[in-house]
């Protein structure tokens, strides 16, 4: 069994599935947010370009924010089902609040947002695990979908109720070159058997690494936008719904290190991104799986914009212990059997 890995190049669908009025294609997620924040700069003071974020997130989210401009106020984000633990008090002097939830759930308070929004403050919102979900109270919503199909350039922004008053720059050709590089390595090599992952991952990292250097307003090639505008997303979201599911119902109640993060499926929108779990000793449970053939990987190491992440125990908590298996339409009912019979196996 192999779970885990990148995604193959995908096709573009037979139908059109996704056709916003007021949507941007952009060359990757952090491209999206921060042409959302120029577009948000455009009618926002200077003096209220203060972001309100989670102490858990991805550096290159908070690289868009602090390439537009922004400096920063923090909220701790709740082990326990990763429940952003907003504070009233800390909205003073905010011009935008940053707005998430984590691995395909929703998990933040509509009243904290509507709250927001009645204090004039701009609601952008990260959809980079929830593509399913986006909330009514949102001004923006932006974020990538790489971590759900095999796309080249994969972010998507959209404005609610008005068009963007921004252009976007061309795709900038070596990213995009890189990218589809990395997608021809992985199909050569599962044609010909011959394991060329070390080459695959040096093309991909190097692709990455560039990107956060030189991330601008591009927009995405003409190919992933197609892609993104056909791709079958009902299918998706039956496929990773049902695997969730096959791993949670064959799941043991055990004490061995291994705690699921999410265990149900609460809301229609609920389509998990990953299965994801603490792990008590996470470096083992990585090393375990992987010689059970399922790779696995932690989001997101800790961010460098804060200095002292003790300051939100919550965030550091998570930081330390999260691990994230892929579960997505890729995968039959027995692939994610095994993964939880993996799991079940795993010993203190």
């Amino acid at each position: 069994m192999i779970v885990g890995g990148m995604f193959e190049l995908e096709k573009v669908g037979s139908e059109l599935t996704r056709d916003e009025k007021n949507a941007i294609y952009t060359m990757s997620g952090r491209c999206a947010i921060y042409a959302s924040l120029l577009d948000i700069n455009l009618s926002l003071e200077k003096e209220r370009r203060v972001a309100y974020v989670p102490a858990y997130t991805c550096e290159t989210v908070l690289q868009a924010y602090d390439k537009a401009g922004y400096t920063f106020k923090y909220y701790d984000v709740d082990p326990e089902g990763l429940v952003p633990l907003f504070k009233e008090e800390d909205l003073e002097g905010v011009g935008v609040l940053n707005l998430c939830g984590y691995y395909g759930f929703t998990t933040y308070s509509d009243e904290f947002v509507k709250l927001c929004k009645k204090r004039g403050i701009i609601v952008l919102q990260d959809t980079t695990h929830t593509l399913y979900s986006h909330s009514p109270y949102s001004d923006y919503q932006a974020g990538s979908l790489r971590k759900w199909m095999g796309i080249p350039s994969g972010g998507v922004a959209t404005k609610s109720g008005r068009p963007f008053n921004i252009e976007l720059l061309p795709p900038e050709k070596e990213h995009v070159e890189g990218r589809y590089k990395t997608f021809d390595l992985r199909r050569d090599m599962l044609l010909s058997s011959i394991d060329r992952s070390e080459e695959i991952s040096s093309s991909f990292w190097t692709t990455e690494l560039r990107l956060r250097r030189m991330f601008d307003a591009f927009s995405s090639d003409s190919y992933s936008t197609e892609v993104a505008k056909h791709f079958d997303y009902d299918e998706m979201k039956r496929r990773r719904r049902e695997n969730f599911l096959t791993i949670i119902n064959g799941l043991e109640n055990k004490d061995n290190g291994i705690t699921p993060v999410f265990t149900r499926l609460e809301r229609e929108d609920d389509v998990p991104s990953h299965f994801s779990i603490y792990a008590h000793d996470r470096a083992r449970v990585k090393e375990y799986l992987l010689k059970n053939g399922i790779s696995s990987t932690f989001y997101w190491p800790r961010v460098p914009y804060i200095e002292d992440i003790s300051k939100y125990k919550g965030a550091e908590y998570i930081t330390e212990h999260i691990l994230s298996i892929q579960l997505d339409q890729r995968y039959s009912e027995r692939e994610m059997s095994e993964v939880a019979s993996a799991i079940n196996s795993y010993k203190l």
